[in-house]
């Protein structure tokens, strides 16, 4: 075979500049993933799964890796957070706002259905007020949740002292709490509203409704300052037109059950400032 005069070399040199590029892209150093923390309010892998859509639309906008991750409990990622551990956070708006005060995270989106709960005691029980229930059994939910919280206020607001007034039962789902009623292991339950939706007719039927909580926000996403991520009302919007715009999203909205995202207003989570001297108070008391 011929060659012409300088071909060699000049092969030889396009050789050598494509084997510099690739050692110089695999010396690269890859971007630092995106930690995105979500409060353990469901079984782990039904929420890695539930939220797995908007972790992958923050990955594809951003045009950078996120990771997430849950904790095993409230109280653990409570830590997790106050540490820095999370990017961006998704957790009921009432703990997000210690979250907030005490850590200088930034609310960036809501979901449009709010947060209430109710007190449920057997259909055939004579109890006729929240004060009748003194020295009764309540079963609830863990004590950070903002859903206990609300519960608490409900027996204070009905004239009850929640700590001394009635005997706590701390159960780890919804629906094992209006089963204890059922059950006769309580006289009452705290329990979020879309619980009734997702009972059989039959448990129902056995549930009445004692007392039903004001609303607050519901469940919202956060991010941390700090951390190199676009201005917040860009992440906002990003966030919003997930929700609305992407077919993806509007799957998720709903079954995550947050029937769509809406901007924060101004102010709007002090509301749940009530809930702060709660939260310090379990944080005291399960104190390592």
């Amino acid at each position: 075979m011929a060659w012409r005069l300088g071909a060699i070399p000049n092969a030889l040199g396009r050789l050598a500049l494509a084997c510099a590029l690739l050692l110089a892209a695999s010396a690269a150093p890859a971007r630092t993933p995106l930690q995105l923390g979500i409060f353990p309010y469901l079984p782990t892998a039904t929420l890695l799964a539930t939220y797995e859509p908007l972790r992958r639309h923050l990955a594809d906008r951003l045009k950078q890796p996120v990771e997430a991750s849950t904790a095993p409990n409230y109280k653990a990622f409570i830590k997790r957070s106050l540490a820095g551990e999370y990017d961006l956070l998704v957790m009921g708006s009432g703990l997000g706002r210690y979250i907030e005060t005490e850590a200088g995270y930034v609310p960036l989106a809501v979901s449009r259905r709010d947060i209430r709960v109710l007190l449920l005691v057997d259909a055939r029980s004579k109890l006729d007020g929240i004060a009748d229930l003194r020295n009764g059994r309540v079963a609830t939910l863990d004590p950070f949740t903002v859903a206990a919280q609300l519960g608490s206020m409900m027996l204070r607001q009905g004239g009850l002292d929640a700590e001394r007034d009635v005997r706590f039962s701390v159960v780890t789902t919804p629906f094992n709490a209006a089963q204890a009623v059922i059950l006769g292991e309580a006289e009452a339950a705290v329990v979020p509203t879309f619980l009734l939706t997702q009972l059989g007719a039959g448990m129902r039927e056995r549930l009445r409704v004692l007392a039903e909580s004001p609303a607050i926000p519901g469940i919202a996403i956060y991010a941390r300052q700090g951390v190199v991520l676009p201005p917040h009302p860009r992440l906002t919007r990003l966030l919003l037109d997930f929700g609305s715009h992407d077919e993806a999203g509007r799957r998720f909205v709903q079954e995550a059950q947050l029937d769509g995202l809406r901007p924060v207003q101004a102010n709007e989570f002090r509301t749940n400032d009530a809930f702060l001297p709660e939260i310090r108070r379990q944080l005291a008391r399960q104190r390592d």
